[in-house]
């Protein structure tokens, strides 16, 4: 089982949307998926569970007696009254995909993040428990599904929610829109990463044998970059514009994220290994997926059969970049 994230400091690059077409595309090549929306806004969540139910599941989730989200799940090992509940895991109908639900209240959760990372270096068990809280309960939902990938969803920034969320990814992918803003966010990615993990480090380093059993390995290993949203010129090849930018996302990577990565520990990149692939933009084809709380590729028969070429063009896409990672993380 690898757990990994897509993650980039900027928003508006797609993570949301190639987390759910991924997840669908590793369902198609025999991979059973556990998606974790760990991003306060839970736009993942509301991909999958339509609004009524969505108003029940999160009208109740700081009840004492709830266990309905990722917040409820955790919150007693938070306020310290308790250990973690049993998972809330909810399955995508007739498919082999499952999601831990998301929840507003996860803002309060990385409120006690930082203190409960400095009592981590004075090896404080509260300060691992909390710390670690979301990790367990991930680990114990993807065990129940027999998961074999995790998927986080995060929000676009470098707090510490996500940074709980990455030093417990296996792997971890940068989504990069064809923007001067988004390649900015990569330098923040690479030393943000690197730091938490020099930390995290430190902190399993003074840990005892016993506690360090339950910590998790904070090394997450860089995959690539994906280039999302792009637009195609003619001839069905990539736009002008986005070639231009092209030029200049590799270097930027190696530079501000694998050589960043790899000064603080040569276990959390590859050299050289940087693009995964791209997905194009597919315009009203997104918003349509959202509609029906399914992929692209499974929108034939649901929309205009005008759409079924771009439908499937799609598919394959995805497919050909979920292939990709499964043999970058060698599973």
């Amino acid at each position: 089982m690898k757990k990994l994230a897509l993650f980039n400091n900027k928003g508006g690059v797609g993570k949301t949307t190639l987390t759910v077409n991924l997840a669908d595309a590793f369902e198609e090549l025999g991979k059973t998926g556990l998606l974790v929306d760990a991003d306060p806004q839970c736009n993942l969540t509301s991909f999958y569970i339509n609004e009524d139910e969505l108003e029940k599941l999160l009208g109740d989730s700081d009840n004492e007696d709830s266990a309905d989200t990722l917040w409820s799940a955790i919150k007693p090992v938070v306020i310290g009254r308790g250990g973690t509940k049993e998972p809330p895991i909810w399955t995508v109908p007739k498919r082999n995909i499952h999601l831990l639900p998301g929840d507003v209240l996860l803002s309060e959760y990385e409120e006690t993040l930082p203190a409960a990372w400095t009592d981590s270096f004075a090896r404080k068990t509260r300060g691992y428990d909390v710390t670690t809280a979301l990790a367990k309960v991930v680990g114990e939902a993807a065990e129940s599904v027999g998961a074999d990938i995790v998927m986080y969803d995060v929000g676009p920034n470098v707090g510490a929610l996500n940074r709980v969320v990455l030093m417990d990814c296996d792997n971890f992918i940068t989504p990069v829109a064809a923007d001067l803003f988004s390649l900015r966010a990569l330098s923040t990615v690479g030393r943000s990463i690197a730091k938490w993990a020099t930390d995290w480090a430190t902190i399993r380093g003074m840990a005892s044998d016993e506690d360090k059993e339950a910590l998790f390995a904070g090394v997450p290993h860089y995959l690539g970059y994906i280039t999302s949203a792009y637009k195609i010129g003619r001839g069905a090849k990539a736009s002008d514009a986005h070639t231009g930018w092209e030029k200049d996302i590799g270097p930027r990577v190696r530079y501000r994220v694998i050589d960043q990565l790899r000064k603080a520990n040569p276990a959390l990149a590859t050299p050289g290994q940087s693009k995964l692939g791209g997905i194009r933009n597919y315009h009203s084809l997104a918003p349509d997926a959202q509609r029906y709380g399914v992929a692209i590729g499974k929108l034939r028969g649901l929309i205009n059969s005008g759409q079924n070429a771009h439908i499937e063009d799609a598919r394959q896409e995805f497919l050909d970049l979920a292939s990709e990672i499964i043999q970058r993380i060698g599973d």
